[in-house]
């Protein structure tokens, strides 16, 4: 039987006719793109899940590695044996009452004093530092280093021998029996870890009234600076000061305000986790690896406007001829009630806690954008002038107006600015019209020399009308209702 025409089709046929319907049993060829499109777009939102999932748990598994490597770290810091016991029995448990603080005692030790019997060095700086997290407050009680104290089996001694002879636990009674308050965590520092800090931060800047001059500790320069790590240590342990150790504890309370006030402007994750990780490594502590993170974040949130300065109130005596300092025990018992009830002292105590006739040779500098004005005279001609100017900065509103001399004599009128003040700066001179004409720098180096923001240099050729007229010239424009909508001007600069 022959084949039918149908029958005999070819292989070139059989294969456009595949080319043109698609092979039996398969799909069309028009499908095969939109399946890839389908496995593209099934992959993209797979991918999109996986970034979302990394996004939203990046933060969570961070910190979890950090806690597992600053444990693992911690577990070098933390003390074991009987004195580990002994630091835990001693220590007290933080209060779940969020109105009262945490207290966590900060022991400076230098690995090369003289040791005691149980082999730890006498502590060289003791600080309890009081946190209320709520209301974000702290207050730092500071303690001399010959505060006299009663030590079990060794009777009457310096409270810096406590760390001496029984360890941070016989430190932490020591602090806990002398102030009458709770001790919730404990922080040893030596003196290396506190520079790695410093150095961490990218230096300090201060002001030093007057040269520091130790034998023991080291030399800096008075004037504007910005001290690395060794430079703050020579600050810090100087005692070489009229008052010794009070002394030595204002130059501390001065160099910790700076330090608050630079943490405060590097609100960086990177910088707190690399300094809490320069903390773990040089640090005897009881914190755990969670606390200490937490720590780290509150501090954050702390301005230096909510930390109060404190010194146990007392003074030197001789007790069975042996220098100590005495504690006032009705000031000491005023400021631990103050502590304890308020988390916050008065002014009308903390005037009479500070009121020790101590003269530290440090003070913090002025921010660059500070409401401060200093006003100095150019040449004898305008020194009557700066009186009148600075009232007038006053009478205007600003807090702090300096007077004094410039160092150089110039004809000029000049108002120098730091950049971050360049608004004060404008505000300033539109309020005194006299200024109009002043020549305006902006600088960094004459203000910062000053310790202001904004400093106004009186030429030889200023004039100002007297103090009695400036109350009437602020007063004028709102007091003359004829002139409203206008600007007054009832003088003008002199040539």
């Amino acid at each position: 039987m022959e084949d039918s025409p149908r029958s005999q089709m070819t292989y070139r046929d059989a294969r456009r006719r595949s080319s043109a319907c698609g092979t039996e049993g398969g799909e069309p060829p028009s499908q095969r793109p939109r399946r890839k499109r389908y496995r593209f777009i099934i992959l993209m939102v797979v991918l999109l899940c996986v970034v979302c999932a990394v996004a939203v748990y990046a933060r969570p598994i961070a910190k979890l590695a950090a806690k597992v490597y600053l444990s693992l770290k911690l577990s070098k810091s933390h003390l074991t044996g009987q004195e580990g016991a002994n630091v835990k029995q001693t220590l007290a448990t933080v209060s779940p009452d969020p109105n009262k603080s945490v207290n966590t005692l900060i022991l400076g030790s230098d690995a090369g004093s003289e040791k005691g019997e149980s082999g730890y060095c006498r502590s060289d700086v003791m600080m309890l530092v009081c946190l209320q997290e709520r209301d974000k407050k702290a207050l730092v009680i500071s303690i001399p280093r010959d505060t006299m104290v009663q030590i079990a089996g060794y009777g009457t001694q310096k409270i810096n021998a406590a760390h001496a002879y029984k360890g941070p636990s016989g430190a932490i009674q020591a602090v806990k029996s002398l102030l009458g308050m709770d001790v919730h965590h404990y922080i040893s520092m030596q003196f290396s870890g506190f520079e790695q800090i410093v150095n961490a931060l990218g230096g300090i800047p201060i002001h030093l009234n007057k040269p520091v001059d130790d034998p023991h500790s080291g030399y800096l320069p008075a004037g504007d600076l910005k001290l690395d790590g060794w430079q703050a240590l020579v600050l810090v342990r100087s005692r070489n000061m009229p008052n010794g150790d009070l002394d030595r504890i204002e130059s501390q309370h001065a160099f910790l305000k700076a330090l608050v006030t630079k943490a405060e402007s590097m609100k960086s994750v990177w910088t707190a986790n690399k300094l809490v990780n320069i903390v773990a490594s040089n640090c005897k502590m009881d914190y755990s690896a969670g606390q200490l993170m937490d720590l780290a974040l509150e501090l954050r949130g702390f301005s230096p406007r909510e930390v109060q300065f404190v010194t146990v109130p007392g003074a030197a005596e001789y007790v069975g001829g042996v220098s100590y300092y005495v504690p006032n025990a009705n000031l000491l018992t005023q400021m631990t009630d103050a502590v304890e009830s308020r988390n916050w002292i008065e002014p009308s105590l903390l005037s009479k806690l500070q009121d020790q006739n101590v003269s530290s040779p440090a003070k913090v500098l002025n921010a660059p954008n500070a409401d401060v004005v200093t006003v100095l005279s150019g040449s004898s001609t305008s020194a009557p002038a700066v009186y009148t100017v600075a009232r007038e900065l006053k009478l205007l509103g600003h807090q702090q107006v300096v007077q004094g001399q410039a160092k150089q004599t110039t004809a000029a009128t000049t108002v120098y600015y730091r950049s971050e003040a360049k608004a004060n700066y404008k505000e300033i001179v539109k309020s005194i019209p006299e200024l109009s004409k002043a020549d305006a720098v902006e600088d960094q180096e004459v203000p910062t020399s000053y310790n202001s923001p904004v400093v106004i240099v009186l030429g030889s050729r200023f004039t100002t009308p007297a103090v009695l007229s400036l109350y009437g010239r602020i007063c004028q424009p709102a007091l003359n209702f004829d002139n409203l909508g206008e600007v007054v001007h009832s003088f003008r600069q002199a040539p």
